[in-house]
């Protein structure tokens, strides 16, 4: 039963040529962000035809429509399918793993892989066509990325509690006061630097300006399709029923179907919770709404079949459960990130000090800083201390950074998201404060202060979001490399616990 519960993730999140063709747009190649696609570049001759339509609205519509599901198409048929790329990630990061395993290497594997890929796509002749191996893979497992550390939030009320009101107010000024310094420090910094030492600037471009008549914009694309929605909803719905019916005549099936059940709910929800009007999921994220409404569908479950919420909870976070089926895929995804920061080499080869300069704020600063705040503040349990020194991190790697200094992971992954949800919302207004406008500045200090949730917020930014997506995965590596180093860590723990 466990194979099946991967046959349904596999089906419906890592081979569904087909089932997403109806929403799949140009996706960013930041984490967990999908954009609607781009203004459609039309030529002359089709301008001309269309204005000699100019009745003929809903003929224009149509070929707008076609003309952007025909990109769609042909960018979905180079290099292989999803299904393959995603193995070839699997199969990057459980050989680095094994290897790891076999000579007692404790350097987290799938950074490793990651940081192997990457190097492969750059300085292999054939790199080119070995990144179109994985490229389909990786947009898939960007787009749902969060849902793949779910299971930590879900899992969030078997941890140990926060403690008294004062604790949470001294936890609430490490996020908020954290946020605010790795924020106008990375950006500080960057326009430091680029004083110092100015980007080569391009020559400029001769402005055309297209002739546009009456050109109906594609519509907005959903999160995730119909078909996909009602098939998920249609399995958890299937799944709880049978699971009622067989722990009611006791069969020995039924903790199989409720794995089955508690994985197809939790994708179900993030769905619909991403498919929620965008000012609703700009205050609310998809995360919150899949915790909240899986909480409340394992409480009932649990109320039908005579179980407590907390053996529901265990059930989840079982060896064979639904939670690390999901965690199953973190090591992918980060083995993926080799994909983005390949698509951005010239981007950051041309702003290589700046960038430089961020990273080495954002990953001391935000370590480091953190952990001298946490001790200062006196924080008093020692897990609570560590768990927020991945505050400024996205979620795989703050899970890994918390295993490392040994702090709890599901507190971890809550902090981060409430830290990422701050940022999305007030990441603009802060910068906009101290009248910092150069993009370069507000990318590497957004994506640096509040990871892929503070990143997507800056799609509309054309010009600084390239540069938010370089600074989440490359201040997520530089932190995780930099814990994972024995003195390095030892003087973190000293710096946080005394």
């Amino acid at each position: 039963m466990r194979k099946i519960s991967y046959f349904i993730i596999f089906y419906f999140l890592l081979a569904p040529s087909a089932a997403f063709a109806p929403f799949v747009g140009v996706k960013n190649r930041a984490v967990g962000v999908l954009a609607p696609p781009p203004p459609v570049l039309v030529s002359n001759g089709l301008l001309q035809q269309s204005f000699n339509n100019r009745r003929q609205g809903n003929i224009r519509k149509n070929t707008m429509l076609a003309m952007s599901q025909e990109k769609n198409v042909s960018d979905s048929s180079t290099g292989p399918s999803p299904i393959v790329a995603i193995f070839n990630l699997f199969a990057i990061n459980e050989v680095v793993k094994l290897l790891f395993a076999k000579y007692a290497i404790t350097f987290p594997a799938s950074l490793a892989g990651c940081g192997a890929l990457l190097a492969t796509f750059l300085f292999v002749p054939s790199g080119e066509l070995i990144y179109n191996q994985f490229a389909p893979g990786a947009q898939i497992l960007a787009k749902w990325l969060p849902v793949f550390f779910v299971p930590s939030l879900v899992t969030l009320p078997l941890s140990n509690s926060i403690g008294s009101p004062v604790e949470i107010l001294k936890v609430s000024a490490v996020i908020i006061g954290g946020l605010l310094f790795s924020l106008y420090s990375t950006a500080f910094s960057v326009l430091a630097v680029k004083k110092i030492a100015p980007s080569p600037q391009e020559p400029p471009k001769e402005e055309v300006k297209p002739l546009v008549v009456d050109i109906v914009p594609p519509p907005t694309p959903k999160a995730f399709s119909d078909e996909t929605t009602y098939l998920l909803k249609s399995t958890a719905l299937l799944s709880a029923l049978f699971t009622i019916l067989s722990r009611r005549l006791g069969l020995d099936v039924a903790d199989d179907l409720a794995r089955v059940f508690l994985t197809s709910l939790t994708l179900s929800t993030f769905t619909f919770g991403a498919r929620l009007p965008k000012k609703f999921t700009k205050v609310v994220h998809p995360l919150i709404t899949c915790t909240g409404l899986s909480w409340g569908a394992m409480w009932i479950l649990g109320k039908l079949t005579l179980r407590s919420f907390s053996s529901m909870l265990l059930e989840y976070k079982a060896p064979a459960g639904a939670g690390p089926i999901l965690l199953g895929f973190l090591g992918p995804s980060v083995v993926s990130l080799a994909c983005q920061m390949f698509d951005r080499r010239k981007l950051i080869k041309k702003n290589i000090i700046q960038i430089a300069a961020a990273i080495l704020v954002s990953s001391f600063g935000g370590v480091f800083g953190t952990a001298a705040a946490v001790r200062l503040l006196c924080i008093g349990s020692p897990s609570l201390r560590l768990s927020l020194l991945s505050r400024n991190i996205t979620s795989p790697l703050a899970m890994t950074i918390a295993s490392i200094l040994g702090g709890d992971v599901s507190l971890a992954v809550s902090i981060v998201v409430i830290t990422g949800l701050i940022g999305a919302n007030f990441g603009a207004s802060l910068l906009d404060v101290f009248r910092i406008k150069d993009a370069a500045a507000r990318g590497l200090g957004i994506g640096a202060a509040a990871h892929g949730l503070g990143t997507a917020a800056f799609a509309n930014e054309k010009d600084a979001f390239p540069f938010a997506a370089i600074a989440m995965a490359l201040t997520a590596s530089a932190s995780t490399i930099l814990v994972s180093v024995p003195m390095m860590r030892q003087a973190v723990l000293r710096v946080a616990l005394g």
